[in-house]
């Protein structure tokens, strides 16, 4: 019986190493003779979105409890992550403990927009109650949805940051509390016709094109061959300021915006906003933290 244990013992860590090829199991457990058998997941929440972060979802599925000391997200087709000192203690029982961890930039292969991520792993330097520390390497799914869907969404942007850029402009405070500005079309290497069909408000701030406000139609903007620019006027405030709307202030400057090239298929983009519109939105959103939006 012993003997028969330790086999299959053998064979789990072999087809574990096997996952990192692409095919195996979700995770592996640790050393054999450390008793250390942990889960991991990629997950992502809306916060990890604005923070450009996922975190990495750990159980212990062991016999005994032990302290993860580092997380590392070993994904190839990402760049500029590295590994990150945590002090994460996992119980027995398989309860689910959660760390955030950058995932990098996605390494884009020329215009492709639905890339597949390569093989990818999770490497953890866990002490046990023992005192000793353990590294340990647990391959992710292969094809793993989430880091497949992080790289789409980086090349994507990567490609269109090279056709074109959608920006805001001045801002101007009004008497109302809101303010006025541009959202800047500007060409930077597609030579044809751009469409910025739509963009929408934040989940506080509302931004829509003037003077014709919910009632102008759509595309908001075309920027013909031979033209470099295109500025459309806007006016940014705070009508959609609501008790639940704060509550949820995760995202309150991620403005999608949806463009076509040459009249293909419609690509999700998000207006850039820097230090000057954060600036210009402060006092809006202040306001609507006081109760004193215009309505």
């Amino acid at each position: 019986m012993r003997r028969m244990l330790l086999v299959a013992l053998a064979l789990l860590v072999a087809v574990g190493g096997a996952a990192l090829a692409g095919s195996g199991p979700q995770a592996v457990p640790g050393p054999v003779d450390s008793g250390i058998q942990l889960r991991v997941e990629v997950t992502q929440g809306r916060v990890d979105e604005v923070r450009h972060t996922v975190q990495i979802s750990m159980n212990n599925d062991g016999p005994a409890k032990v302290t993860v000391e580092q997380v590392e997200l070993q994904a190839p087709s990402f760049k500029g992550a590295g590994p990150v000192p945590v002090d994460a203690w996992l119980p027995t029982g398989g309860l689910r403990v959660d760390v955030p961890v950058s995932y990098g930039t996605g390494i884009c292969d020329g215009d492709d927009l639905k890339p597949r991520s390569r093989p990818a792993r999770v490497a953890l330097r866990v002490r046990t109650e023992d005192g000793k520390v353990h590294d340990v390497q647990l391959p992710l799914p292969d094809p793993d949805p989430m880091l497949d869907k992080l790289l789409a969404i980086d090349c994507l942007q990567a490609y269109l940051d090279r056709q074109a850029t959608f920006t805001f402009g001045p801002w101007t405070h009004l008497p109302s509390g809101w303010v006025s500005g541009t959202v800047i079309v500007r060409r930077t290497g597609f030579k044809g016709t751009v469409t910025l069909q739509e963009f929408v408000g934040s989940i506080l701030l509302e931004v829509l094109p003037t003077p014709l406000r919910e009632q102008t139609p759509k595309p908001y903007g075309v920027l013909p061959p031979g033209r470099d620019e295109l500025s459309i006027p806007i006016v940014v405030d705070g009508e959609r300021c609501t008790p639940h709307a704060l509550a949820e202030i995760k995202k309150p400057y991620v403005f999608p915006a949806w463009v076509s090239l040459d009249g293909g298929e419609l690509l999700y983009t998000e207006l850039k906003i820097t230090d000057a519109e954060q600036a210009a939105f402060k006092p809006v959103v202040d306001a609507c933290a006081a109760g004193h939006t215009q309505m």
